[in-house]
């Protein structure tokens, strides 16, 4: 099995029209002012940054330019409270042969009212040219919102900004990508994550993108939006293409996905690369992924007269790369107290450049989130559902 080792992180934290504020440093490694550090429960190879339990580091999302990275990831604002959530991010610089990142600043936190008021999490950011409101912007985020505690019925919406740890600026008060949930109500189903995972590619380095996202959890399904950005008062949508699947494989499931996928572009090779959760057989909580998985495709997903769906068989279109990240890989075989590795490994990205492309032929980094399993031992017993604030973000190295 090829080794694999562990890297980076980012974070991300927010409110929206203020600028990013780095918090002080204290006892909490993370930042967090005045707070006593509490440390998370290991299974297997260390967190890229370290921040205090009652803190979920999740939904890692980085972009490199130079040697500077820009990592960003969903967590919780207040300790122990779940009903905060924000977008960070945290600045890498690299030396010595690895990344040291910063505290975190916060980009943007959920709005007072409308449809993020509950809920902002899993933010990808791709630099390029856009205007709003008549001001110049070089960054645009695409997140997720809700006005659900659970996180439900997500739409999709934008923010820009001048700098990655700026001042951050919703888009409008509606979201881009509005979530029907009229089909899974006529047939009796509560809850429905709703649009979630957005992923940005620019493609011409400019103001035009490709948004990938998926759409909720039961007749689920993976979409490709072709946009022009450039003037974010009036969007230009192409069209909307399912992103086809064949060629993956999941254990006990005949129509899988890419589950919480992160894409990624390769100009060299022409290649479309995605970072994907295996699906989950998890019977207790957290019912997330226990593996991530690397894959690539053919550009040519994207046209659908490629598609071959007129006639003749049906085209393969993604085959895996490398090994999957699952509980072998993430074990510490240094360690004796982490030799097992984490038993529930999801939300992947691949680290790219600004504008969402391959850093380097045949070599890529990808981050992805872990968590304890509810009920564990070496969680806290005073804090109802300590597992919750498990979360922190990890690097493995994908060859191929």
């Amino acid at each position: 099995m090829k080794k694999l080792f562990c890297v980076l992180l980012v974070g991300l934290f927010a409110v929206s029209f203020a600028a990013c504020n780095n918090n002080t440093p204290s006892d909490d490694p993370g930042g967090n002012t005045g707070e006593t550090f509490e440390e998370k429960v290991f299974d297997g190879i260390g967190a890229v940054f370290d921040e205090s339990l009652g803190y979920y580091n999740e939904q890692p999302s980085a972009i490199q330019e130079g040697t500077t990275r820009w990592l960003f990831y969903t967590r919780n604002t207040v300790k122990y409270d779940d009903t905060t959530d924000s977008i960070a991010v945290r600045k890498g610089t690299y030396s010595g042969g690895k990344w040291t990142y910063g505290d975190p600043s916060t980009c943007i936190t959920t709005s007072e009212s409308g449809w993020d008021s509950a809920r902002v999490f899993n933010a990808d950011v791709v630099k390029g040219t856009f205007s709003y409101g008549g001001e110049s912007f070089s960054y645009l985020m695409a997140y997720s919102g809700s006005d659900r505690e659970d996180r439900a019925d997500a739409d999709i919406g934008f923010a820009v900004a001048k700098e990655p740890d700026g001042e951050w600026v919703k888009v409008g008060t509606e979201p881009f990508i509005r979530f029907n949930s009229s089909e899974w109500d006529t047939v009796g189903l509560t809850y429905y994550p709703g649009a979630i995972e957005p992923s940005l590619i620019s493609y011409d380095k400019g103001g035009k993108v490709y948004l990938f996202y998926e759409e909720s959890e039961v007749f689920k399904t993976n979409y490709a939006y072709e946009l022009d950005c450039s003037n974010l008062d009036s969007i230009v949508k192409g069209g909307r293409k399912v992103v086809e699947r064949s060629g993956i494989t999941d254990l006990g499931t005949s129509n899988p996905l890419l589950y919480g996928a992160d894409y990624v572009y390769d100009p060299d090779s022409d290649y479309l690369f995605a970072a994907r959760e295996g699906r989950t057989t998890a019977t207790s909580e957290p019912k997330v992924a226990d593996e991530v998985q690397a894959l690539r495709s053919s550009m040519d997903i994207l046209d659908t007269i490629d598609q071959g769906i007129l006639q003749g068989e049906p085209r393969v279109w993604w085959e895996s790369v490398g090994d999957k990240i699952d509980g072998d890989t993430t074990a510490d075989m240094s360690n004796p107290d982490r030799i097992f590795g984490y038993t529930r490994i999801f939300s992947p990205t691949i680290v790219s450049d600004a504008y969402g492309y391959m850093l380097e032929y045949g070599t890529f980094e990808v981050l992805f989130t872990t968590q304890a399993n509810d009920g564990d031992e070496r969680l806290p017993a005073d804090h109802a559902d300590a597992y919750k604030y498990s979360q922190m973000i990890h690097s493995m190295i994908i060859t191929y």
